[in-house]
């Protein structure tokens, strides 16, 4: 029998199906820009579209996250969710539009020192776009540690799962700021982000298989 406190309204339940599909989408968007050949339109696609299936995913598994009973970790981890989908909108839109704006001037420059001086302007509008994602990961990984905290007494989840969520998070937290603002792939260490891709993926699959079970 399903517990009192994860009965869900009619509402709640529309809600976590479309977190769990967005989950799901932002999830197949990454894994097939990271491993798959795809036509140039869909990887553009997936690439942009992947913070707002993140907001979806954030906005629609609140309901889940606020059982048994709402706190407000659960609530501020639910908007630096958001805000994490939101800027990685951001900071896709901004390095597709210098790229798509930049890389004819580069191929097509007359001259060796105009063509170095385009790629020195390429180089320098990258840093916003660098900053962007500092800013976007640092609102992610704030939201995972957030969402460590409440799944520490969470019925569904439990302690086990913030112990995780924490050890594949951290890594990812600590040396964005410790190499910051060069990136730590540029700094000689390696990109946590898969690491950050694992949680969500964990998180996902748990709340599914939460949520089918209290149907």
């Amino acid at each position: 029998m399903t517990p009192a406190e994860f009965f869900y309204t009619p509402l709640e339940r529309r809600a976590l199906l479309m977190g769990l599909v967005s989950g799901s989408a932002a999830i197949v968007m990454y894994l097939s820009r990271t491993f798959l050949p795809l036509p140039h339109a869909i990887s553009i696609g997936a690439y942009i579209l992947f913070g707002p299936a993140l907001v979806f995913a954030f906005i629609g598994l609140f309901p889940l996250y606020r059982r048994p009973e709402p706190t407000l970790a659960a609530y501020v981890a639910t908007v630096t969710g958001i805000l994490a989908g939101a800027i990685n909108m951001m900071f896709a839109v901004v390095q597709l539009n210098n790229l798509h704006f930049l890389r004819p001037l580069i191929a097509n420059a007359p001259t060796p020192e105009l063509k170095a001086e385009w790629q020195h302007i390429l180089r320098g509008v990258f840093t916003v776009q660098n900053g962007l994602n500092f800013t976007m990961d640092f609102f992610l990984d704030l939201s995972a540690f957030l969402w460590a905290f409440v799944m520490w007494r969470h019925p569904a989840f439990g302690k086990w799962v913030s112990i995780l969520s924490v050890a594949l998070v951290g890594p990812h937290f600590v040396m964005k700021f410790l190499t910051f603002p060069t990136p730590p792939a540029e700094a000689g260490m390696f990109d946590a982000g898969p690491l950050v891709g694992i949680w969500f993926t964990v998180m996902t699959v748990m709340a599914t298989t939460h949520y089918l079970k209290t149907r």
